[in-house]
């Protein structure tokens, strides 16, 4: 497959307590979530490891570590017309601490309830949070757990 017309995108649902971490992208001209909230992650660079993707991506836009537990999800998307397309594959990722950074190219730093994030995040992430089926359980699951 041509890497010019496909890439991987590795997501990390990072938890604590109930609460899921979601990070605003910095202002960056073109790039189609400038300035919105999403759910962490990026790309898996050439001849890396997924695991080892996610936990990077985590350590570099957060400075958290992470334990990873499942897939919750694989899905393709492209954002725009022409745009390459894309397999996502969301993590779920635990951390045992608070003390999360906004770093590499996120701006700010939130924690939600699983009940809001689709207010946060952008559209066709939210989207997919609802629609997909694999994304929808795991948030109604996360709904039901006791918080401390």
């Amino acid at each position: 497959m041509d890497s010019d017309k496909f890439r991987t995108v590795v997501k990390a649902l990072i938890t604590n307590r109930g609460d899921i971490l979601i990070g605003k992208k910095e202002e960056q001209e073109g790039h189609p979530i400038s300035g919105e909230w999403h759910i962490l992650g990026g790309h898996l660079e050439k001849g890396e490891e997924i695991e080892e993707a996610v936990e990077r991506e985590v350590k570099e836009e957060t400075s958290l570590e992470v334990k990873l537990h499942q897939v919750i999800d694989v899905a393709t998307f492209s954002w725009e017309e022409g745009e390459k397309d894309s397999v996502q594959i969301v993590y779920h990722c635990e951390t045992e601490k608070r003390d999360e950074e906004a770093r590499d190219d996120i701006s700010e730093l939130k924690w939600v309830s699983p009940t809001e994030i689709t207010d946060y995040v952008h559209t066709e992430e939210a989207e997919r949070l609802e629609n997909r089926q694999e994304q929808s359980n795991f948030l109604q699951k996360l709904e039901e757990l006791p918080t401390f």
